[in-house]
């Protein structure tokens, strides 16, 4: 019993000392890309690349995501569009949400309009999401339809399932497995693990340790619960309801039934618009579509949005 007890205050100490390592080191860390003020004392991390006059493309990660994610569609899109990847307000490398904010997806699309004209980039956009992103997506359409191009919905969610009590239930699930979680980093325990994270995306080594230092965070947990309690309280909202996604050339790309919710709507946006596509992909999984070759199907569905919105921007000034 004695051996026991030493053997395990050996990995107990192991344990701290590691964590304490970890720690000093993310102390002593910088954000990898730049910090960009969307309001006074708060910043957002973001990379942007392309061309500054190019047509602007914004992509949002789902929940506990960040800029990481989708690194690889930035890559096959920045000789000719000008493409940012960011972390949403307490995720990553960001600030904080303010103390009186509640983050709903409301207020994420307004810190994606403070980011984007922080930016000095002109509407309309472009706006890629994967997963809860797709009610980000939606929201955005609904309150500024005028300020999109075109939307792409990765394995994204949509309003009308998030209403229902299956995919509720399952957000308090993940609600409480973020409170779990921020357990889990105040112990130290989710640093000791997050190297054994599985890497889906094969990121270069800065964009990979990101992603591992983000599960480490208790601040990260903390964001992504408080977010996902958000979403809540507001799939409820009437205005989500009425997307107007259907007005504007979409693609779907899905790996699962959550993501393929929206596939009727990209019908109807073919028939609105003339570009609308939706494919499924159920050999991938709901991260693998993310992937270096599966990006670069996104990133051409990107172009033909882009080449559709054109088109019928020339076609309303021809009249």
């Amino acid at each position: 019993m004695r051996r026991l007890l030493s053997i395990l205050g050996v990995l107990v100490l192991g344990l701290a000392l590691f964590t304490l390592w970890r720690h000093m080191g993310d102390m002593s860390a910088h954000p990898t890309f730049d910090m960009v003020e969307v309001e006074p004392g708060r910043r957002l991390h973001a990379v942007c690349e392309g061309p500054k006059e190019a047509q602007f493309v914004l992509y949002d990660a789902g929940a506990f995501g960040i800029y990481t994610d989708g690194w690889w569609v930035q890559q096959h899109l920045k000789d000719d569009f000008r493409v940012c990847l960011y972390d949403r307000a307490g995720l990553g490398w960001s600030d904080p949400v303010p103390q009186d904010v509640t983050p709903t997806p409301r207020w994420h699309v307004e810190d994606m309009r403070r980011l984007a004209n922080a930016l000095k980039v002109k509407a309309p956009y472009i706006l890629v999401g994967h997963s809860m992103a797709g009610i980000r997506l939606h929201s955005f359409s609904s309150l500024y339809p005028d300020e999109i191009a075109g939307m792409v919905f990765v394995d994204a969610a949509a309003p009308d399932r998030i209403r229902g009590p299956q995919i509720r239930r399952l957000i308090r699930t993940f609600t409480r497995i973020m409170q779990l979680g921020a357990v889990s980093a105040q112990l130290g325990l989710a640093r000791a693990v997050s190297p054994l994270v599985p890497d889906e995306l094969t990121l270069p080594a800065a964009q990979r340790a990101d992603k591992k230092r983000s599960i480490a965070w208790v601040s990260h947990h903390k964001a992504s619960r408080e977010e996902l309690a958000a979403l809540e309280q507001e799939v409820t909202e009437s205005y989500l309801a009425n997307s107007n996604a259907d007005q504007r050339p979409m693609a779907v790309f899905s790996a699962g039934q959550i993501g393929r919710i929206n596939a009727q709507m990209a019908e109807q946006a073919k028939n609105n618009t003339g570009y609308g596509i939706a494919r499924n992909f159920p050999k991938e999984s709901h991260v693998s579509l993310l992937n270096k070759e599966n990006s670069k199907m996104l990133a051409q569905a990107v172009r033909d949005i882009a080449a559709q919105s054109r088109q019928t921007s020339q076609h309303k000034a021809a009249q």
